[in-house]
């Protein structure tokens, strides 16, 4: 299982928005680190581990949403897709495992039967419903990998306008639009 990534220099005295922001940027670093380079086809435990930091992520986020009004919402509804799909394609795994255990038996006990075929096919049914959610996830997956989602998002925990963060003011919050 995936290990959650310690969260550095947090203190009972430090303010909470600098906490949050701690927290929440540990929490984004681990779950792109799972599969750092979308062009490639992850692995079963790549995806996995995906999904238990995604888990992380989320349930930090939700926390940590008051403090932050209508900018994780964004987030957290990508998170629990994300969730949803990945829970399915395991699902899909652990069924496919189960049933080919099954299958090996009974191919033993009795070669060319009914019962074998129709394993067979409830195997193949498996595998192209797990091929079509990993579809759906890595479409979604693509944009998040994406550059620009993923400093938006860091933007967005830190405090950071998107529009502050183009325009170069990555340094704490953004100023008041009284003082300007």
């Amino acid at each position: 299982m995936s290990k959650p990534l310690k969260v550095k220099k947090v203190s009972s005295d430090a303010p909470v928005q600098t906490t949050s922001v701690r927290i929440l940027r540990t929490r984004i670093k681990e779950f792109y680190s799972h599969w750092p380079e979308p062009r490639q086809l992850p692995t079963l435990i790549q995806l996995h581990n995906l999904r238990i930091s995604g888990k992380r992520l989320r349930y930090s986020a939700e926390q940590l949403r008051e403090l932050y009004p209508d900018h994780l919402a964004l987030l957290i509804d990508l998170l629990k897709r994300n969730q949803d799909l990945l829970g399915e394609i395991q699902d899909c795994v652990t069924q496919r495992t189960v049933i080919e255990v099954e299958l090996s038996k009974l191919r033993k006990r009795k070669p060319g039967s009914q019962e074998v075929v129709t394993l067979e096919e409830l195997i193949e049914e498996y595998e192209q419903r797990q091929q079509m959610l990993f579809g759906q996830f890595q479409d979604l997956w693509m944009g998040m990998a994406r550059p620009e989602f993923r400093e938006s998002l860091k933007a967005m925990v830190s405090g950071i306008l998107p529009q502050d963060f183009s325009a170069g003011k990555d340094r704490g919050f953004p100023a008041s639009p009284i003082s300007e």
